[in-house]
């Protein structure tokens, strides 16, 4: 199928590709993960819908790479696979405004190795995390969104309780993948997106015992503790 796509690209092939490469609910397949470097050439060979197709397909198997390491070495066989999508992953960003821009963005950052920031929705719109207070190990819900910018304890019969403000980051403190997130918003005219980065990348308080913790080092941690030292992902200030 994939020969076929490169010689005759038809919409209906990469919707049976789509199917058979992609398993509901981000799980994985083992022919997903081979699939990538030859997804990647596809996107590579042609400028318009088909390299949008491919892309689309490879992010989405990507972003499952944060749980599931049993194929890891169908992914290693060719190291410059996600290199290769990272950079036509960055050039489609570069057109970034409109509604596309968050799942271009979270794009991006599956194919630098950000898996875990690539497969939550980043909506602040109305966006909800779950995270075990570091101190105290209380369940906390995190709210960042139309709603408010709290932490609580969520309890089923009396809703959030025990509520906490959230402290956002200042923009100018942000570093490394996070202020290349928040330039990217701010860049793409988002200002939703970026002021939710803020409160992401902040201050967390515990209703219960009191306690404050860096939000985003904790959801890291609890979730995909193999994101990457160095990244991929380009710095703002590169310029060679």
């Amino acid at each position: 199928m994939l020969d076929r796509l490169g010689r005759e690209p038809d919409a209906a092939l990469w919707d049976e590709l789509d199917g058979r490469l992609i398993v509901e609910a981000e799980c994985c397949c083992s022919a997903g993960f081979a699939a990538l470097p030859e997804l990647g050439r596809l996107a590579r060979s042609d400028a318009g819908e088909h390299r949008d197709r491919a892309l689309d397909i490879a992010a989405v198997i990507t972003r499952t790479l944060h749980r599931y390491h049993e194929h890891d070495d169908l992914v290693r066989t060719d190291p410059q696979a996600l290199a290769v999508l990272h950079r036509l992953g960055q050039a489609r960003l570069a057109a970034r405004a409109g509604p596309a821009l968050i799942e271009r963005l979270r794009d991006t950052l599956a194919f630098a190795g950000y898996t875990f920031w690539a497969s939550i929705s980043l909506d602040f719109t109305d966006e909800h995390y779950h995270v075990s207070c570091p101190h105290c190990l209380t369940r906390l819900t995190v709210v960042i969104g139309d709603y408010g910018h709290y932490s609580a304890i969520r309890d089923y019969d009396d809703g959030d309780t025990h509520h906490v403000p959230l402290y956002p980051a200042p923009a100018r403190e942000l570093a490394g993948i996070r202020r290349w997130m928040h330039d990217t918003a701010i860049a793409g005219g988002d200002a939703t997106l970026a002021d939710g980065l803020t409160y992401l990348f902040g201050r967390a308080g515990c209703g219960m015992c009191g306690s404050t913790f860096n939000l985003a080092d904790w959801l890291e941690a609890e979730n995909s503790p193999e994101q990457p030292i160095d990244p991929i992902v380009p710095r703002t200030d590169r310029s060679n």
